[in-house]
C-alpha cells in the first residue's frame, strides 16, 4: 500500500501541482490506510470502506466531508487500475452502496450586524484592508494571500472604483471592483506598509508574504475579541448575499466570484431570495392585514452547522437485538441497518433506530415461520405476495402495507450488493396501488375558528401562553414540519432580515422561511420570558427542558376540540401550503417554502379553492374575450318547454 500511495503522490502532483489538491487527496488516503492494516490494494473489499465510513460518522463529521474522502478513495484506486488493468474491476468504493445523502445546505453568509462587530474591534489597517477585499469584492483567502501590489489600480476619479487583477483557483484570473468604502481601508494599509523586495500586498512582521494560515489566524483573534465566530469563506458567502439580495442577475455574481459554473454561485445565494420573501409577504400580507409594531427584537444566537455525534451504543444494541434472527439473515439486515443509520440525523436516531429494528424483526418473523424458511434460497415471490394481502385483510392501509413491502425490499437489495445470489422474481412481486388521497388542509372557515381559539387561549400574560402562540404561528406561518420546529435554535433566528434558517429539513435539506409581523412579535414575546441557559434550543419550557412533540400535538388537540377542528402539525403545513397557492403565490415558489424537491409534492399538499379557479377563469376570460364576468350572456326562457338562447344583458 505504501508503494501505491507514493505512485499516486506523484501522479497528483504532476496533475495538480498549482493547486492543494495533492495535500487534501493525500490526507484522505492516509486515514483510511490507518485503519486497513496495512493491507495490500487488491486485498481492499467493500466491507473495509463501510469500516471506514461508520469511524468517520462517529467523529460527528458531516456527509459532505465523508463523500469528498470517498472521492478522493474512489480516485486512488481507479489509477491503480490504469496502472494495471488487473485491478480494473476491483474498485472497492460502490457509489451507490456508500455515498451519503448529503442534502442541500445554506450558504454560511453572516449577518452585517456579525460583520459590524468584527470591524469594531480591528484597528490595524493591514487586517482591515485583508477583510474588506473579503466581505467587499468577494475573494477566497488564498486570492487575497497571493495579491500582489501591482494587481490593484488606483480610480479613475475620485470617488470611483478601483480595478483589482485577482488569480484564482486554477491560475484563472478574473476582474472585481473595489468601491471607495472598501479602497479607503486598503489604502490606509498601502500608506503605512513598508518598501520591502516582496511584491505581496499583504506582509507579515517580518516583511514576507503573509500565509493563508496567517490571515486566518488574525480572523480568529479579531473573532475572540468581538465575541464572534465566523471563518473567512463566511465574508465571502455574505458578499454574495447582499449582492442577492439587492437582485444582481446571478451571472455577474459568478463572474466576480470567479466561478465557472453558476449552479455554484447559487449554492452560495441561496438564503437571498427577495421575490420569494416579497411574494410571501404579499400573499400572508393579503390572508391577515394586521400592523404589528415590535420593540428591539433580540438577535438570536450564534448561526453555526450542526456537529452532533451518533451514539455507536445505541447502534450496537440495535444489531444486538436482530441476534434473534435467524443466522443466514443476520449479515444482510446487519448491513441494511448501518446503511440506513449513516443517513439519520443524530438528534433522530434513536427514535428512527427503534422503529427499524421493530418492524424488521416483525416482518421477517412472520415471513420466516409462516413459510418455513431456512436460508435464502427457500423464499419465493408467492411469498412476500401473501404476506402483504394479509396484511391488506388484516385492515392494514395499503400505503401502510406499501412501506413495509419497501422495507422488504431494501433488504433484498442489500442481499443482492452482498453477491447473495437471489431469484429475479423476488424483486417482481407488486404492493398494492396507493389512492389518490386529497391533501388535510383546513377549510377556511375551520382554519379562522381555530386562530380565534389560539388568540383567545394565548391572551393571559403568562409564559405557558407566550410559548403556545410563538410555536403555533412559526407551525401556522411558516408551514416547517412538527420534527423541524422541535430542532430549531436560536442561532437559526434572523430578525434583520425577517427570516429563519431550516437546518433540520428532510433528507438533509436547508432552507430559508420568512417571519411574518405577527409571528416576529410573538417571538420578541416570547425571547423576552425565555429561560437562559446554556441550551440553544429555541422551545423551552419554564423549567428550562425542551419542548416535546407530544406537548405541541396534545395542545393542539385541545384547541381543535374547543372549535371542533381536526388539526395537527402537518395539517397546519398543508393548509399553509394551500393559503399561499389561493393567493396567488407561483407553485415553485411554495415548494421552495416547504422544502419540497419536486413541484409534484407541493401539489399535493394545496389544492385551489372553487372559489379561487372560478376568479382566475373570469380574469382569464375577460382578457381573452375583452368581456367582464358581469356582462356575461344569461340564460332566458321565454316559455317552460322554449329552448334556451343567449341574451346579453
Amino acid at each position: 500500500m505504501i508503494k501505491a500511495r507514493e505512485q499516486f503522490s506523484a501522479y497528483l502532483h504532476r496533475r495538480y501541482s498549482d493547486r492543494s489538491t495533492p495535500k487534501h487527496y493525500l490526507n484522505d488516503l492516509d486515514m483510511f490506510i490507518r485503519t486497513t492494516t496495512q493491507k495490500k490494494p487488491q486485498d481492499i473489499t467493500s466491507r473495509d470502506v463501510d469500516s471506514f465510513i461508520e469511524q468517520q460518522l462517529a467523529k460527528g463529521l458531516a456527509p459532505a466531508t465523508i463523500n469528498r474522502r470517498l472521492a478522493s478513495l474512489h480516485t486512488f484506486f481507479e489509477y491503480l487500475a490504469s496502472e494495471d488493468g488487473e485491478l480494473a474491476a476491483l474498485n472497492p468504493v460502490k457509489w451507490l452502496r456508500h455515498r451519503l445523502k448529503e442534502g442541500s445546505y445554506l450558504p454560511r453568509d453572516v449577518a452585517d450586524e456579525t460583520v459590524d462587530k468584527l470591524f469594531a474591534v480591528i484597528k490595524k489597517p493591514r487586517d482591515r484592508a485583508m477583510f474588506s477585499l473579503m466581505v467587499g469584492a468577494g475573494l477566497r483567502v488564498g486570492e487575497v494571500a497571493q495579491l500582489n501590489c501591482v494587481d490593484l489600480s488606483k480610480p479613475d476619479e475620485a470617488g470611483g472604483y478601483a480595478r483589482l487583477l485577482v488569480k484564482g483557483k486554477g491560475q484563472k484570473e478574473r476582474v472585481v471592483w473595489v468601491t471607495p468604502r472598501w479602497y479607503t481601508e486598503i489604502t490606509a494599509w498601502l500608506n503605512e506598509r513598508k518598501e520591502t523586495s516582496c511584491q505581496r500586498l499583504f506582509l507579515n512582521q517580518r516583511q514576507r508574504q503573509l500565509s493563508v494560515a496567517g490571515i486566518q489566524y488574525c480572523l480568529k483573534q479579531h473573532c475572540r475579541q468581538a465575541g464572534i465566530d465566523i471563518s473567512c469563506h463566511q465574508l465571502r458567502h455574505t458578499f454574495a448575499r447582499r449582492l442577492a439580495e439587492q437582485r444582481m442577475p446571478v451571472e455577474s455574481i459568478a463572474n466576480l466570484l470567479g466561478h465557472a459554473k453558476v449552479s455554484t454561485t447559487q449554492r452560495y445565494i441561496a438564503g437571498a431570495n427577495p421575490d420569494l420573501r416579497d411574494a410571501f409577504l404579499q400573499a400572508m400580507d393579503a390572508l391577515e392585514r394586521e400592523d404589528v409594531v415590535t420593540s428591539a427584537l433580540p438577535t438570536g444566537g450564534s448561526r453555526a452547522p450542526r456537529r452532533e455525534k451518533r451514539d455507536p451504543e445505541l447502534l450496537q444494541a440495535a444489531l444486538a437485538a436482530l441476534e434473534e434472527l435467524p443466522i443466514w439473515l443476520q449479515p444482510t439486515l446487519h448491513s441494511y441497518f448501518k446503511r440506513r443509520w449513516r443517513n439519520w440525523k443524530p438528534h433522530t436516531a434513536p427514535k428512527l433506530a427503534a422503529q427499524l429494528r421493530n418492524n424488521l424483526i416483525r416482518h421477517w418473523r412472520v415471513l420466516i415461520e409462516t413459510n418455513r424458511l431456512s436460508s435464502w434460497d427457500d423464499l419465493k415471490r408467492s411469498h412476500i405476495e401473501e404476506w402483504m394481502q394479509k396484511r391488506l385483510e388484516s385492515g392494514l392501509t395499503a400505503k401502510t402495507v406499501h412501506t413495509d413491502y419497501s422495507l422488504i425490499k431494501g433488504c433484498l437489495v442489500e442481499a443482492v450488493e452482498m453477491e447473495i445470489p437471489l431469484s429475479p422474481h423476488l424483486f417482481r412481486a407488486k404492493p398494492p396501488k396507493l389512492p389518490a388521497l386529497l391533501p388535510r388542509f383546513l377549510p377556511p372557515a375551520d382554519s379562522q375558528a381555530l386562530q380565534q381559539v389560539v388568540q383567545q387561549e394565548t391572551a393571559t400574560d403568562t409564559f405557558d401562553a407566550a410559548l403556545d402562540r410563538a410555536w403555533f404561528l412559526m407551525l401556522f406561518q411558516t408551514g416547517v414540519r412538527s420534527g423541524e420546529l422541535l430542532d430549531l435554535r436560536l442561532g437559526d433566528l434572523d430578525f434583520s432580515h425577517r427570516r429563519l434558517f431550516v437546518n433540520s429539513g428532510k433528507n438533509g435539506d436547508e432552507r430559508v422561511v420568512y417571519l411574518t409581523p405577527a409571528l416576529t412579535a410573538s417571538l420578541a414575546r416570547y425571547l423576552a420570558c425565555r429561560p437562559a441557559n446554556d441550551d440553544d434550543h429555541l422551545w423551552l419550557l419554564v423549567d428550562g427542558s425542551q419542548l416535546q412533540g407530544n406537548q405541541v400535538r396534545h395542545r393542539l388537540k385541545k384547541w381543535g376540540e374547543i372549535c371542533s377542528v381536526h388539526v395537527s402539525p402537518h395539517r397546519l403545513r398543508h393548509t399553509f401550503a394551500t393559503q399561499l397557492v389561493n393567493q396567488g403565490m407561483p407553485l415553485a415558489s411554495v415548494a421552495k417554502l416547504l422544502g419540497h424537491r419536486k413541484l409534484d409534492m407541493t401539489q399535493h399538499y394545496a389544492r385551489l379553492y372553487e372559489r379561487t379557479v372560478k376568479e382566475q377563469f373570469e380574469t382569464a376570460v375577460a382578457q381573452i374575450e375583452g368581456i367582464l364576468a358581469v356582462d356575461w350572456p344569461q340564460l332566458v326562457q321565454n316559455e317552460p318547454t322554449a329552448i334556451p338562447i343567449l341574451q346579453f344583458t
